[in-house]
């Protein structure tokens, strides 16, 4: 086989395995608080996948039970949907996808896709670990890595505006910047 046929083939192939990343457009938690139906602090009840309908895509279905309400009122349990799941021995994965574990705690930026139903605001973007101080107790947030994805328009670490990766931000301090209120407790 010719010499420079072999490395054409070799350079189409490497420069096809980077054309299939999940590419999302940037979204401050201020943006997400804005353009969010629903902003909540709540516990990952269940979690399940499912084929749609027509059998054609995988569906995952987590229920929260919300704790605290920042925006949008009345809601005891949230119902997010997203496109990807496990069924059987099947997998359809979306990478930028928010992952969940049954139990965890989370602070959700969510949007209405139906009467019933909402879906994480950009992607894994919308969706925050709720940890706590070992000694205190006291909540606070740390921003998610965002695994499989090039997030465009991400400031670069230290400028203006950019998510601070490396710190812990108390809850109610994120909370008061996402939505430009002063905290003062939901439900």
């Amino acid at each position: 086989m010719n010499r420079n046929l072999v490395f054409c083939l070799v350079a189409l192939v490497l420069m096809a395995g980077g054309v299939g990343a999940t590419q999302i457009i940037y979204q401050t938690p201020k943006q997400m608080g804005a353009e969010s139906t629903l902003v909540v602090r709540g516990h990952v009840a269940t979690v399940r996948s499912f084929w749609n309908d027509s059998n054609t895509k995988i569906l995952t279905e987590t229920i929260v039970n919300i704790d605290e309400s920042y925006k949008g009122e009345g809601e005891t349990t949230a119902r997010v949907l997203q496109l990807g799941g496990v069924v059987g021995t099947v997998r359809m994965h979306v990478h930028g996808a928010p992952t969940w574990t049954r139990g965890e705690e989370v602070v959700l930026f969510l949007e209405s896709i139906d009467a019933a139903s909402y879906r994480v605001s950009g992607l894994s973007q919308g969706k925050f670990k709720v940890e706590r101080d070992p000694v205190t107790g006291d909540p606070f947030i740390s921003y998610p890595m965002m695994g499989g994805v090039e997030v465009l328009g991400a400031p670069t670490a230290g400028e203006e505006g950019g998510a601070p990766r490396s710190i812990k931000v108390p809850l109610d301090d994120f909370i008061s910047d996402a939505l430009g209120t002063s905290q003062q407790g939901g439900r």
